[in-house]
């Protein structure tokens, strides 16, 4: 991957605001999963508003100027309070963060979100999901495990200790019409 060298006046503030969701201090992480801990599921949280306020998706993605960000949980809803309390009416630029649950078969309904995490009751259909999202604006996120094997765009896991692992598929990322800004690649690099 090729990354450019950008300076930001607020890069250190951006930087500190990121890393802080980074350390995850659960039995959960150690195992891989993230959403089975008050502590696994409010890291979930975090980063997916980062994801809303630090990456950027195309005009044609919003049916209205003040329309919503939307974040799907699809399937099971293990991070319901977490998101309702850390992502929930949060802004991302000039847009309100609106979190809603879909059913694991509602794939019609996730390609009316922004930000779809793929819930682990749909491990099974990972692939299914994503292909059914290839091409549209939609950012997937998940702990399934190989989700990025299964057209995953972002991939977390507890696989590093008490950290919590970030693999993104910029080509799918990029494909689909979003840009990752410099700082979030760079908080996740560190």
């Amino acid at each position: 991957m090729k990354f450019t060298s950008m300076h930001y006046s607020v890069r250190s503030l951006v930087l500190v605001g990121l890393m802080s969701v980074f350390t995850l201090n659960s039995a959960h992480a150690q195992r891989g999963q993230l959403s089975g801990s008050s502590g696994g599921s409010d890291a979930i949280a975090r980063f997916v508003m980062n994801f809303g306020r630090f990456i950027d998706w195309p005009e044609s993605a919003f049916p209205a100027a003040g329309s919503d960000l939307k974040v799907c949980i699809l399937g099971e809803n293990q991070l319901g309070r977490s998101m309702d309390q850390i992502v929930n009416g949060k802004k991302a630029g000039d847009r309100s963060m609106a979190v809603s649950t879909l059913a694991g078969t509602d794939l019609a309904g996730a390609k009316t979100c922004h930000i779809v995490f793929v819930s682990a009751s749909e491990t099974a259909r990972a692939a299914e999901v994503t292909a059914a999202l290839q091409g549209s604006p939609v950012l997937t996120v998940s702990e399934i495990v190989n989700f990025g094997g299964n057209g995953g765009m972002i991939s977390l896991s507890g696989e590093r200790g008490d950290a919590v692992a970030i693999r993104m598929n910029r080509g799918l990322i990029d494909g689909a019409g979003l840009n990752v800004r410099e700082q979030l690649m760079r908080a996740i690099q560190q």
